[in-house]
């Protein structure tokens, strides 16, 4: 006799014996056992998770002469007639073959005769999706209205190419795909039934690469026993599936932690070799990952290995390019290519190694604490000098070398290089970075002096909707001076605000840069003032800088670190040129062009 599958040999033949699907199971059991029964049916889910199953169940348990708790008895006339697959009155169709109209008509003149051996004429159909639109059309009626003696019962795994008409006339379930307790449970069971030795981590392993598929599980387990006759192991799961083995993996993640570049190459073409794919290795990778993040900031599994040694942050910078690396596989000519790179390019990013080393972090930590200490330092220095327009103290000058560098320019070679000159610290004016000798500072603190990353730190949502409400209630003809100022603060998207200004973005740069014209910024300022009663800034920018301005704010805050951004220039990029005798007449409406248009516009004599 031919040999049987697992999954056909272990085919559920009773609702308690379904694997997970509770919630769908519990449903059909006390509509059976109250005779409130559906006409009809929709089972939708992946594959392998016991569609077919089911349904099979109900149709033995609505005919079975002995049901009991809504179960069928496997052991009356029908119930046996339903497990040979030879009952009259239990026609199971493929949708895949029969998506015709004729095939469904066909069904619509079976189904005005009554059963001839049980009470009720079941119809299932497999991949119902696959019906063509008219035969789901011509299915309509019947499926809305069909006689008391037939029930339809259909499964698909693409719910979404299912009609919607259809849809409304059936009772419809989500089957899920199976936990991985609950499957390797299932599987531990089955391997002691058969009396076969396994290592202890055989079950949860093949659960994992089932991905929720107990029908892919127990052909995998069926496989396995073919393959190796006595004790199924960790290796011969992975050999057969073509998964890459956890110490392999963690090799990789050490190399790259310490930016072994023949480590990595090695590993990975030894994995190459035989006969891994590209995309295995990155997922097993991305396991590997999320293992160690999980072990170090859960606590669900003791720190061993890499796990104990690598840094965190860069656990989160792996997975997040190892995620990337995993798309560009998916696009690349040469996978194998695309992969030996990208790993490497991961070792090479990091120009320290991940590894945590006692006295490299002391050293760096102590070195980090000193730089932010600076660097608030000059911060504050800084807001100072735009505050009340000091001049900013000389930095102290650089000593030349006494012994310079081979090739490099002397003092007698090169003078003005020598003798160095302390140069002043530069300062932010309207976000545009200039040296404080060549400014005049405004006199309105609000306008002079914000910097994004400052109003992102202390912006509020209570702020924002407070500048919202009072921009959107405000009338642009109360003034028709400055009617285009608040149009033009309307038409902005406020991002962020804080007690002291806001962030506007325009779409266009264009429109950005027209309210910061001299003119436009200055009522601007006015009319923001007024409207939040204290003097109130603003930073215009346009989208495309924003939303990279964005990124690198949460980036750097994810990081822990103070966040230190580009400043988009506050003041308008195209000024007027010089007035010549031509061009005198022209000049009223050349600058309002200009006003209008910001930098698109170009003169041709």
């Amino acid at each position: 006799m031919a040999h049987l599958a697992l999954y056909r040999t272990y085919r559920p033949q009773n609702f308690d014996s379904v694997v997970g699907q509770k919630h769908i199971i519990q449903t059909i059991k006390n509509q059976i056992k109250n005779h409130r029964l559906a006409h009809a049916y929709m089972l939708s889910g992946p594959r392998g998770t016991g569609k077919t199953s089911i349904a099979r169940i109900v149709a033995k348990a609505v005919n079975c002469e002995n049901s009991q708790d809504g179960n069928p008895c496997n052991a009356c006339i029908s119930c046996q007639a339903v497990n040979n697959g030879n009952h009259p009155d239990v026609l199971e169709l493929d949708g895949a073959s029969n998506n015709g109209v004729d095939d469904i008509r066909e069904i619509r003149e079976r189904v005005k005769y009554s059963p001839s051996l049980s009470p009720y004429k079941v119809y299932i159909i497999d991949e119902v999706h696959m019906l063509s639109t008219g035969a789901f059309n011509a299915l309509l009626k019947t499926l809305e209205e069909p006689p008391q003696h037939v029930i339809f019962i259909m499964a698909t795994t693409e719910i979404h190419k299912v009609l919607e008409t259809i849809l409304s006339r059936v009772q419809r379930f989500d089957l899920k795909q199976i936990a991985l307790p609950d499957m390797r449970d299932f599987l531990k069971k089955i391997l002691t039934e058969l009396e076969i030795e396994f290592e202890a981590e055989v079950p949860e392993l093949v659960a994992k690469l089932a991905a929720g598929g107990l029908r892919d599980a127990l052909s995998m387990i069926d496989q396995a026993i073919a393959y190796k006759t006595e004790t199924i192991k960790i290796a011969d799961i992975h050999d057969l599936n073509g998964s890459v083995a956890k110490e392999a993996l963690e090799e990789i993640v050490e190399c790259i932690a310490t930016s072994d570049f023949a480590g990595i190459m090695e590993s990975t073409r030894l994995l190459l070799t035989e006969g891994k794919l590209p995309e295995r290795i990155v997922d097993g990778l991305l396991e590997i990952s999320r293992n160690i993040l999980k072990a170090q900031k859960i606590g669900d599994q003791p720190l061993t290995g890499i796990a104990k040694q690598i840094n965190s942050e860069q656990v989160f910078h792996l997975i997040k390019q190892l995620n990337h690396l995993s798309y560009e596989l998916k696009i690349a000519a040469n996978a194998e290519l695309i992969l030996e790179v990208g790993l490497i390019e991961l070792g090479f990013k990091e120009q320290q190694p991940l590894i945590n080393s006692t006295s490299a972090t002391t050293n760096q930590t102590s070195e980090m604490a000193s730089l932010m200490t600076q660097m608030q330092e000059l911060r504050a220095e800084l807001a100072s000098l735009r505050k009340h327009k000091l001049k900013p103290r000389p930095l102290p000058a650089v000593a030349e070398p006494e012994n310079p560098v081979d090739g490099a320019l002397t003092s007698q070679e090169a003078p003005a290089l020598s003798k160095t000159v302390a140069p002043e610290i530069p300062v932010f004016v309207q976000g545009e970075l200039v040296n404080h000798a060549d400014v005049d500072l405004p006199s309105s603190d609000a306008a002079g002096t914000l910097l994004i990353e400052d109003i992102l730190t202390k912006a509020t949502k209570s702020d924002k909707l407070a500048l919202q409400n009072k921009i959107t209630v405000a009338n642009p003809f109360a003034e028709l001076e400055i009617k285009e100022v608040v149009m033009l603060l309307k038409d902005a998207q406020i991002v962020a605000a804080s007690a002291s200004g806001c962030i506007l973005v325009y779409e266009y740069e264009t429109t950005a840069q027209k309210l910061l014209m001299a003119t436009n910024q200055q009522q601007a300022l006015q009319i923001l003032a007024e409207m939040m009663g204290k003097p109130y800034g603003f930073l215009a920018l346009p989208t495309e800088f924003w939303t990279q301005t964005r990124a690198s704010y949460v980036e750097q805050t994810k990081l822990g670190n103070v966040p230190i951004l580009p400043q988009y220039p506050q003041q308008p990029k195209v000024k007027p040129p010089a007035a010549s005798p031509t061009s005198t007449a022209k000049e009223p409406f050349y600058q309002e062009i200009v006003d209008l248009f910001g930098d698109l516009v170009e003169v041709a004599d």
